[in-house]
């Protein structure tokens, strides 16, 4: 007979199943008040300590491995194209840095800048030709005061430039003058008409077009009015450069559609400095990227593909960053562990969390590109300390993650997700800029409901900045002395003690803006220039008008001058232009007239009044 009923052991075996019911703490935990001897972590015994590592896991860890190779592959291709402000693309030969090829206005020609001009031009008289010319040319091109009364009269308030005139006529030849009779053809008529023999008319010409060469070299300034990147109506500077589209280049080594253009755009450039983040990319189709001014004037540089490279990757390191080694403390120059985040301090959890967690998973390869490169990571290839082989892929590479596309050096494209190509852009690194010529402070005056345009800083005829309410104070009296007594009859025979003010006035620095409707708008506003009656004056048709080059845009052609709302906020706006000069890496030295654009220094107020009862 046999039994076969279960047995005690595997009834007990169905019933209860082992569990861990307690956790037991892995690390040491010392027992007297010196931790001297646990942060020493000794190993006394190797296979105990590979044991402990079995046990909390370490052996099955992923991506453990430690960066011993990086194997790189880039695409670049280089700038060929400049345009300014929507006009035609001219080439980019990397001659000029960008930020000089952008700001650089033509130099006005001040007393000081004509004599220097002059006394060059009588040095390359002597050096091309034996007979002295110099007395024929004075004839012809002498300094002299102005002929226009009202520029007559802001010589004379400036007393130096006054004083400076007086002793350079009749001793120096103008060669501000001389460069503008150049440049329009009257010289070469002057030199044929005159009395000189065929050898001086040869070498007069030749020091002529040496003067040309030399104003050029000394003064970068542009050679055409379409090399104007200034945009009056924004207060900034408008440019764009573009490079032969490199498109997705695959096994066959194709690089995209012949004629397309990638189009690097700065639109609101006006703090000085000129990098990557200023601009905005596009890929633009054929016909849809910058026109040439000269079709087929541009040469072509097509796309280059590198030879795979390797490098030893750097780990990064800040200040702060913790520790690799475990058994060591961090140098608490910053404290994760003290930062204050709020609920809603997203980016400082996530800067905290990169510091604490990933800091040491950044690693740095370094790469030599061209000035004026746009690269693209076509491939890169890590290997680790257990020789594996990891092929790292661009983040946010897939449509999918254009929400979340972000990266620290990507471009802005106009019309999508930022752009992972890198554009290492020709510019300067350092400039030197003197003080400024011209200085004007565009702030909102809500008593009066206008915008001034205050002239602080205006062009002095000797080239140097003068003091814009010293100027205007002076040139006020002035013209208040040359004017003749009043004959006519005033308010006579009243005992009245009180009298009826039409208007107030404002010094001559200060130049109105007033608020006027977009076109085919009632509701979006605009600032238009506009101007103030000079009441020193016996002619009522008499205005005030701008002394700088900042707010005379359109003023001489008889062109209205607006100025977008939005460019003058509640702070204001502070534009300068000043001289910068700087070494290109080239080693060419650049001198150029530039602008900037700052912020302002908040609400002004004029005391502008009208209609007003004051005491007698």
């Amino acid at each position: 007979m046999t039994d076969t009923s279960p047995s005690l052991d595997a009834v007990i075996g169905r019933i209860f199943q082992p569990s861990v019911v307690t956790w037991h703490r892995l690390e040491p935990r010392p027992r007297t008040e010196s931790f001297a001897r646990s942060l020493r972590a000794e190993i006394r015994d190797p296979l105990w300590m590979l044991s402990r590592q079995w046990q909390v896991g370490e052996f099955a860890g992923h991506d453990g491995g430690t960066a011993v190779k990086t194997q790189i592959e880039i695409e670049t291709v280089r700038l060929n194209r400049y345009a300014a402000r929507g006009w035609p693309a001219v080439p980019y030969e990397d001659v000029l840095a960008l930020e000089t090829m952008v700001e650089r206005e033509p130099v006005p020609l001040d007393l000081t800048t004509r004599a220097l001009a002059g006394r060059h031009f009588v040095r390359l008289l002597a050096t091309e030709t034996g007979t002295d010319l110099r007395a024929l040319y004075l004839d012809e091109y002498s300094f002299a005061e102005p002929a226009d009364a009202l520029a007559r009269a802001q010589l004379r308030s400036d007393q130096p430039a006054w004083q400076t005139l007086r002793a350079l006529t009749g001793r120096v030849i103008d060669g501000g003058q001389l460069l503008e009779a150049i440049s329009s053809g009257r010289h070469a008529d002057f030199v044929a008409a005159s009395p000189m023999s065929g050898a001086d008319r040869t070498a007069a010409n030749a020091a002529a077009a040496a003067l040309v060469e030399w104003f050029g070299r000394v003064f970068d300034a542009p050679a055409t009015p379409e090399e104007d990147a200034w945009a009056p109506s924004y207060l900034e500077y408008q440019m764009a450069c573009s490079a032969d589209a490199a498109g997705e280049t695959g096994e066959s080594g194709e690089t995209g559609e012949a004629g397309a253009q990638t189009v690097l755009e700065a639109e609101g450039y006006h703090h000085g400095h000129l990098d990557w983040y200023s601009f905005d990319i596009r890929d633009a189709e054929p016909g849809d990227g910058l026109v040439d001014l000269e079709p087929g004037s541009i040469p072509a540089r097509p796309p280059e593909l590198s030879q795979p490279l390797a490098f030893v990757p750097a780990p990064i390191e800040f200040a702060g960053m913790p520790n690799l080694r475990w058994w060591e403390l961090e140098d608490s120059q910053t404290d994760f562990g003290a930062l204050g985040a709020g609920t809603t301090d997203v980016a400082l959890l996530m800067l905290a969390e990169l510091g604490i967690v990933y800091g040491n998973d950044w690693s740095l390869v370094p790469y030599d590109l061209e000035v004026g490169s746009l690269a693209r990571v076509t491939g890169l290839v890590v290997t680790d300390s257990f020789g594996e082989r990891t092929l790292i892929r661009a983040a946010g590479r897939s449509a999918g993650d254009d929400w979340q596309q972000w990266g620290m050096y990507h471009l802005s494209a106009a019309d999508g997700p930022a752009d992972s190509r890198l554009f290492l852009p020709p510019t300067l690194p350092k400039s030197y800029q003197g003080s400024p010529v011209e200085e004007v402070v565009l702030a909102r005056d809500e008593v009066a409901n206008m915008v001034w345009g205050v002239e602080t800083v205006i062009p002095g005829l000797l080239g140097a900045g003068l003091n814009g309410f010293e100027a205007a104070t002076a040139f006020t009296a002035l013209l208040a002395r040359d004017q003749p007594p009043d004959t006519g009859t005033g308010p006579v025979g009243t005992e009245a003690e009180i009298r009826y003010v039409l208007g107030t006035t404002v010094p001559e620095n200060w130049i109105p803006f007033i608020a006027v409707h977009e076109p085919g708008s009632n509701r979006q506003v605009r600032l238009q220039r506009a101007a103030m009656p000079r009441l020193v004056t016996a002619d009522l048709t008499d205005v005030v008008e701008p002394r700088g080059l900042l707010l005379r845009h359109g003023l001489d052609q008889g062109d209205p001058y607006f100025v977008h709302e939005e460019e003058v906020p509640r702070a204001g706006a502070v534009v300068s232009r000043s001289f910068q000069r700087a070494r290109w890496r080239n080693g060419r030295v650049s001198t150029w007239l530039g602008r900037r654009k700052r912020t302002g220094l908040g609400p002004g107020a004029s005391g502008l009044r009208f209609d007003r009862i004051e005491p007698r």
